[in-house]
């Protein structure tokens, strides 16, 4: 009776509504190549013939889409279209200023981290793509969209509900049989329809992905808690070619140099993260997975390296500032997906130890670590630091003593890519390395007086600092981008200094190395690793790892990514930053 009711409106639906739709559409899709001509000049001229016959159905698909969609919201009485109308002028928006940041649309895995990264790390990122311009490109989107308002509305609800059945039964197909059969990395087509289709992308991979417990560790007891406290420090955005430590000219770290003149630092290099990304990497340093995508669901289902922890007798607790991989799967400890865990440290509890890290910003997290360890040994802590994220100024005091390197960027200033624009952008960036990581160990070091430690420091991912004119930070698949530091750091009375003093020289270090460092540093026994991980540092020779691999994009490979690879010798120009122009130093 309803499938009847159904067909007989369709059959009856009036006219003009749907020629309505045919006619807004055709202007909304046309739009998109006039502004983007380029874009689709060079694609065209790259396809082979096949591929220009695939691009036209995937553009026709698109198109039928559009007229899908504005076909439902002309089902929509007035109001209701208003507030879709508005809806639809952020999205267009937000699509638009993807594009001139990042040239390309949103991605199911954009719409994941803009749902479950920080609300600061949103906003600042929301304040590095918008621009006044994008609201000129916005504008035919926004006059054909308001055209929608004012076609006059003529069906009961009853109709309504039985028109829109056909039209959203299309958009579920068609963008399911795009999830299965078209990657999301190949050329986006209209802003409306990219961002459905990375909304109900996101919602297809939450179908796949595995929501079941964590791998279990043989059975075993620490017959008691061990006297040394291992601290896993990832940093935030720090490019490791602009650390003076390896080799960049200016004096980014000069604290992290003298303590390796005195034997207490262990430098690695230029290591390759595992990700363009911090939620990639992350997922990859803690859980030790190591091939490039996570189709097996490895990263979900492997034991953390809290779990290995907790079983060598350690206290473990996880100091989160940075709100990434970690806090979107966060339960109570326990068999939760972050099981092992005796401490969760987040902003709120630092505001209850009256901690400002607003003003101290990650010096905060210096002090604190070491009066824990000032009270006792044993500890296991990872950290995921606040680091150099975006706005680069807003990451160290604004005082003269902390601004070494001038002129800089304001506090809400886009990026230039010009060469003076340029210049301020590294003159900032340098300034909040020698602040954010050197005066972070400065200040750890001074304060801790229980010297039984040892510290494994990288950074998730590094930055591009608009080398080839880019105007986005991270996230592509640049090969600067994985571009981080990796390095130990041990107090006087550290037990296994042998251990780092056997480090060979010469070695090339992947984020992939370091979880079954972690594990020797623990003296977790064979019988206890419960995967093939990847070699520990202290294994390494100098014939390993002479192809690094890194991905970006969907973790498990259900969408948009891309893996690539640093080789050996490395990309000319890889690993290597230098300052822009004649920023003025102290030094």
């Amino acid at each position: 009776m309803i499938a009847k009711y159904s067909l007989r409106a369709i059959t009856q639906a009036t006219y003009p509504r749907a020629i309505t739709a045919l006619l807004a559409a055709t202007l909304a899709v046309l739009i998109d190549p006039i502004f983007r001509f380029s874009d689709y000049r060079a694609l065209l001229h790259l396809l082979p013939v096949a591929g220009a016959m695939k691009f036209s159905g995937l553009l026709t698909l698109v198109f039928l889409q559009v007229v899908a969609l504005f076909y439902l919201i002309l089902l929509f009485p007035r109001i209701l279209r208003t507030a879709v109308f508005l809806l639809s002028v952020f999205v267009v928006v937000v699509e638009l200023s993807y594009w001139r940041t990042l040239s390309q649309f949103m991605t199911g895995t954009d719409l994941f981290l803009a749902l479950t990264v920080g609300g600061d790390h949103r906003m600042e990122a929301v304040e590095s793509f918008l621009n006044p311009l994008t609201f000129l490109y916005a504008l035919p989107y926004i006059l054909i969209m308001f055209a929608l308002i004012l076609v006059p509305f003529r069906s009961t609800f009853r109709k309504s509900l039985a028109l829109s059945i056909l039209p959203v039964i299309f958009l579920l197909t068609s963008n399911y049989a795009l999830f299965l059969h078209v990657p999301e990395r190949s050329f986006h087509l209209n802003p409306l329809t990219s961002f459905l289709r990375s909304t109900l992308h996101y919602e297809f991979e939450n179908l796949y992905e595995y929501s079941g417990p964590r791998d279990d560790l043989p059975p075993a007891h620490a017959s008691e808690r061990p006297r040394d406290s291992i601290i896993y420090v990832i940093d935030e955005s720090v490019r490791g070619s602009n650390l003076s430590l390896n080799g960049y000219p200016r004096a980014t770290t000069p604290f992290l140099q003298y303590l390796e003149t005195q034997g207490l630092l262990k430098n690695l290099g230029i290591c390759v993260a595992a990700g363009s990304f911090s939620y990639i990497s992350n997922a990859y340093l803690i859980t030790g997975h190591n091939a490039f995508p996570d189709d097996a669901f490895r990263t979900d289902r492997n034991p953390t390296i809290f779990d290995y922890a907790k079983k060598m007798g350690y206290e473990t607790i996880y100091i989160d500032i940075n709100q990434g991989y970690l806090s979107p799967l966060m339960k109570a400890a326990g068999n939760g997906p972050v099981r092992s865990l005796d401490r969760w440290m987040t902003d709120q509890a630092f505001k209850e130890r009256h901690v400002d890290l607003d003003t101290t910003k990650d010096l905060g997290i210096a002090r604190l670590l070491s009066s824990l360890l000032n009270e006792r040994g044993g500890y296991f802590v990872v950290i995921n630091k606040k680091g150099l994220h975006f706005h680069y100024r807003n990451r160290y005091p604004d005082d003269m003593a902390s601004t070494i390197w001038r002129p800089v960027m304001e506090a809400s200033e886009p990026i230039d890519p010009s060469a003076a624009g340029r210049e301020k952008l590294v003159n900032t960036y340098d300034n909040g390395i020698r602040f954010q990581v050197d005066e972070f160990f400065r200040v750890f070091v001074s304060e801790t007086t229980n010297q039984n430690y040892v510290i494994l420091y990288t950074s998730d991912h590094g930055q591009t600092l608009a080398e080839h004119g880019q105007v986005y930070t991270h996230m592509k698949p640049d090969k600067v981008i994985v571009d981080v530091p990796d390095f130990l750091v041990s107090g006087e009375r550290y037990s296994k200094k042998g251990l780092l003093a056997g480090i060979p020289p010469g070695i090339r270090v992947s984020h992939l190395n370091n979880f079954a460092t972690l594990l020797d540093l623990m003296g977790v026994p064979i019988s206890l690793r419960v995967r093939p991980y990847d070699k520990s540092i202290f294994s390494l020779t100098v014939e390993d790892n002479r192809a690094r691999f890194y991905m970006s994009g969907s973790l498990h490979g259900l969408g948009d990514y891309v893996v690539k690879v640093i080789p050996t010798p490395p990309d000319a120009g890889w690993g290597v930053s230098r300052p822009v122009g004649n920023g003025s130093t102290s030094e």
